[in-house]
């Protein structure tokens, strides 16, 4: 019978009953034939909706209602993912709680599903209770899909959407997604009918069904594997945990096997399962293709511990009411609690919704990751051997995070906005040339290229943000803290100075009470404007440059520097180290002091005037860092020299004081700042002396710092080990690329450094060539960049290719 006649049916007995309430008022439905009629029929349209195929009757906030019986068709579910990309079983004891917990109610069913088209690679666990799926949740960590998310799922599972990778948002979306976006709109669950009579009209041209029989002697399932393989199509679990079905199965089997067959073992198993000493699972399978390779059955029951053959019989049933609604109980199969033991498994890393970077997982499944948003701290480090493609990598990396268009050269990601990024590159060689110069040439980009020669070198050592015009009394929190590291830095830098310099002689560092000395003397300066207010000329001997510019803006050379009302020209309105010496010189003959605080003042001046007859850090700043989004630094002219790794924290410092001073700014105007991914490549250079508790200080406090001001910090090195400890202990993203030949040795080096645990060796020992291995703070998981060729020859560093 259709539902046109039926309700043709009804409403001709509505029409007649009316017309005889018309005729007689008093007439009462409760006593006319009418409710022996009205009963059925109503009985009648409601088994119509039942048997009908999968509808959807309600959205609830974490759940739907299809039109079943079981639980009033109301179930909910979760996505079967985590933080890495590694299966990550179920375990049997887990699956018993399970069963024992939930047998006797009768909507203990769970749906395992597996769902594969292009790279949306999926695995969903669904029930029809909520206790049983809020276990999982909290197992895997992955909360309760909403009503609409659920409602998209099932319709994603008739294998009629298609689903696109947003570069721009480095994430994978649904072409097609089922929501009411305004209010005249139908409500979504009409709007899922509609697309559910098309999805299952194409579906049943071009979806192929194979139908589960048996289980398998298997260890375990590979769900990674299976996802490796060329299909598209969505498979299916039911697993029934209910006691009466269970029994009414092995009750069945007794009654077929009375006739013909060996009733014995099944009256044997019914007696042990009624005494509790045996779990058991009442499983249906289905796996549903519209693309799969001519081995298909064979890479099913390998990889999922279960045996399939290809199925005709009740084909459009099947596809019309999915196992969420019908499934044929010829194909149940009974199964041993320990079978389902390593069988479901995450091997999925969770999507996150504000990437950085993104590719594809070893099974071509989409994959991104955010250094800052998925991590205590977002610093990084490259680990690969010459020609694994660190560089190509670091290159890639800094191209996706602020979306570069190789053809036109435009970063349509990079800038000052919130959300934009900002890059600093520290080579020796430039090795990132090709890459700098397409952002360079278009005219759009903001880009400096800055090469300091060693002769031309001046650095400050005891600057701050802080100049003469400015009150230490009128600053507020933020620039007081920021006043106070900039006088940190100073002293580290000192200290940094001198063990570098005498070649790491201990003895030459700075004391405990020199440094308390130096920080009190500088901070004093500062605060009383007790130092000298250099005249013009004194700019001609070492700044002619600065000289003659301010000579051409009108200033005469006897004119006091802080008389410059130009802001550009502030940094020259600070005291040099010369003010300094003098300061401690004049505290070394204080008979105020304790006689210890006296003599830590004496040998602070001897240690101060070392670093004066070095000259290049007792003048005022010829650091050229401009205010640009894209800053690649070469330090190739440094490289040879014994202070190589003070010049290079000076630059870093002169780059970080305008990115910090610009995140202030924005932290004052209520918005978000920009990224900053400072890329330091080759950086054992950057740290010769590893050892050094100095250098330890030193970065620890910019590292901490830094990532309150959205500073990425990213290092390239060879080797594990050419990082010091106290860099690999603050960085929480660390990036493997192995090649067959040396992934032993790097793995034993990573051990050393980093203490990897299991899951992280298991990543790296599976790891492919040109493949990224991210082990991050919450997991490890695998990555491969698609890079196309026009790419790679901007990447590429060989000189021979």
């Amino acid at each position: 019978m259709s539902l046109t006649l039926l309700t043709l049916g009804v409403a001709g007995l509505g029409a007649t009953y009316w017309g005889f309430k018309k005729k007689d008022p008093s007439i009462q439905l409760g006593s006319c034939f009418f409710e022996r009629l009205a009963i059925p029929i109503y009985t009648l349209l409601n088994e119509y909706h039942s048997n009908s195929g999968l509808m959807i009757d309600y959205i609830n906030e974490n759940s739907v209602n299809l039109n079943t019986p079981i639980n009033n068709g109301e179930i909910f579910g979760i996505e079967l993912k985590s933080n890495s990309n590694i299966h990550s079983f179920l375990e049997k004891n887990f699956i018993d709680e399970i069963i024992s917990s939930y047998k006797e109610n009768t909507n203990s069913i769970l749906f395992y599903v597996i769902h594969k088209q292009g790279k949306w690679h999926k695995q969903y666990l669904l029930s029809y209770s909520k206790p049983m799926i809020k276990i999982l949740s909290d197992r895997y960590a992955s909360p309760l899909l909403s009503g609409i998310e659920l409602l998209n799922v099932i319709h994603d599972l008739y294998l009629q959407n298609s689903f696109s990778v947003d570069h721009d948002k480095k994430n994978i979306f649904r072409d097609m997604t089922i929501v009411k976006d305004s209010l005249e709109q139908e409500p979504e669950f009409m709007l899922f009918k509609k697309a559910i009579r098309q999805s299952l009209y194409k579906s049943l041209n071009d979806v192929e069904i194979f139908q589960g029989f048996k289980n398998l002697d298997v260890a375990e399932t590979n769900i990674l594997k299976l996802f490796k393989s060329n299909f598209e199509g969505s498979i299916w679990f039911l697993l029934d945990f209910n006691v009466s079905r269970i029994k009414a199965h092995i009750n069945k089997l007794i009654n077929e096997t009375k006739v013909s067959g060996n009733k014995l073992p099944f009256t044997t198993l019914k007696k042990i399962y009624d005494s509790g000493n045996q779990q058991l699972c009442l499983m249906n399978s289905l796996a549903l293709f519209k693309k799969y390779p001519e081995d298909i059955a064979s890479i099913l029951s390998s990889n999922l511990k279960t045996s399939f053959i290809p199925r005709d019989l009740f084909r459009s049933e099947i596809l019309k009411k999915t196992l969420l609604k019908k499934r044929d109980l010829d194909y149940d199969f009974l199964v041993k609690s320990e079978f389902l033991n390593r069988f479901i498994a995450s091997c999925h890393k969770a999507t996150t919704p504000k990437a950085d970077i993104y590719g594809i997982d070893k099974n071509g499944g989409f994959v991104n990751f955010s250094f800052s948003a998925e991590n205590f701290n977002p610093h990084s480090v490259i680990i690969a051997r010459p020609g694994a493609g660190k560089s190509v990598s670091k290159q890639k990396i800094m191209s996706q995070m602020i979306q570069l268009d190789f053809e036109t050269g435009k970063a349509h990601n990079l800038g000052s906005n919130p959300g934009n990024v900002k890059l600093r590159s520290y080579d020796i060689g430039f090795s990132d040339k090709n890459f700098i110069e397409i952002i360079k040439n278009n005219k759009e980009n903001k880009v400096a290229h800055i090469q300091n020669s060693f002769s031309r070198f001046k650095y400050n050592l005891v600057s701050t943000e802080m100049t003469r015009n400015m009150d230490y009394y009128k600053m507020n929190a933020d620039e007081l803290e920021a006043f106070e590291a900039d006088i940190q830095f100073a002293v580290d830098l000192a200290d940094l100075i001198l063990s570098s310099s005498s070649k790491g002689a201990s003895d030459n560092s700075l004391t405990s009470l020199e440094k308390s000395a130096l920080k009190d003397t500088i901070r004093t300066l500062y605060v009383e404007k007790n130092y000298n207010d250099y005249k013009i000329n004194e700019l001609a001997k070492e700044h002619q440059d600065l000289f003659d510019e301010l000579i051409e803006l009108g200033y005469k050379k006897s004119d006091a520097i802080s008389s410059i009302k130009e802001s550009k020209y502030d940094f020259l309105k600070k005291p040099l180290l010369n003010d300094v010496i003098m300061a401690v010189n004049v505290q070394s003959e204080n008979r105020q002091i304790k006689d210890i605080e006296r003599e830590s003042f004496k040998s602070l001046v001897n240690k101060l005037e070392a670093i004066n007859k070095i000259g290049i850090f007792s003048s005022f700043d010829r650091v050229e860092i401009v205010e640009a989004d894209v800053l690649s630094m070469d330090l190739n002219n440094f490289k040879e020299s014994s202070l190589f790794v003070p010049i290079f924290f000076c630059i870093f410092q002169k780059t970080y004081l305008r990115d910090r001073e610009f995140a202030l700014r924005c932290k004052f105007e209520n918005r978000p700042s920009p990224k900053l991914f400072y890329a330091i490549e080759e950086a054992k250079n950057f740290f010769r002396d590893k050892d050094s508790l100095v250098l330890a200080e030193l970065f620890d406090k910019v590292t901490l710092e830094a990532r309150k001001y959205n500073v990425h910090l990213c290092f390239i090195v060879q080797n594990a080990d050419h990082l010091p400890k106290f860099i690999s202990k603050n960085i929480d993203t660390r990036i493997f690329l192995l090649e067959a030949g040396s992934k032993l040795d790097v793995i034993k080096e990573a051990d050393e450094v980093f203490s990897i645990t299991e899951d992280v060796k298991e990543a790296l020992l599976n790891t492919d060539r040109y493949e990224l291995c991210i082990w991050y703070q919450r997991g490890v998981f695998h990555m491969r960049f698609e890079i196309s060729d026009s790419e790679m020859k901007v990447f590429n560093t060989n000189p021979n290719v």
